[in-house]
């Protein structure tokens, strides 16, 4: 090879030039980012520990009843970490402080966006019995944190029986 050997393609117009051509340089169109509002992703996250807590509270009352009727399962599980019902109870009552404290938070934020919340109780008793609604909600939020969306308990509701409607309908 010589030092002066170059390589072109002389039959391509886009090559004529010093740049590259346009659909060679890499860049994906940019998706407008609006500012994200930290009182959004505060509400999100929020009901985020609400879910959690929920089923912490959940997990935590069945081990703590089966345990106490001498469920086999439950009492290996019991075993295998070395706790008692005594400690379940103490979880138990941890987690549902932590569910009504996040509940409390969450409601204020709720009303800075403008969203009603449902009852206390109701809430906290849906979340804390319904494994499959926990879990669709967590999906809801991990959709709107992706989309950069915030979702009012409504429309979480109203998404969560278009889903059930939509399984009954499968059957």
């Amino acid at each position: 090879m010589s030092d002066n050997y170059q390589f072109e393609e002389k039959d391509d117009p886009r090559t004529w030039g010093d740049e590259l051509s346009p659909d060679c340089e890499g860049k994906e169109p940019e998706i407008p980012q609006e500012e994200w509002d930290v009182t959004v992703l505060e509400y999100l996250g929020e009901l985020k520990n609400l879910i959690d807590a929920c089923g912490n509270v959940s997990y935590f009352w069945n081990m703590r009843n089966f345990t106490k009727a001498g469920v086999n399962k439950a009492k290996m599980i019991a075993a295998a970490y070395q706790h008692d019902v005594r400690y379940y109870d103490e979880q138990l009552r941890e987690w549902r402080v932590k569910a009504k404290r996040s509940f409390v938070v969450l409601k204020t934020l709720a009303g800075k966006l403008g969203y009603d919340m449902p009852g206390q109780r109701v809430l906290l008793n849906d979340l804390t019995l319904s494994k499959d609604k926990r879990d669709a909600y967590k999906a809801y939020l991990k959709t709107c944190e992706k989309n950069r969306v915030s979702i009012s308990f409504d429309e979480l509701e109203a998404k969560y029986h278009k889903r059930i409607l939509k399984r009954s309908r499968k059957r």
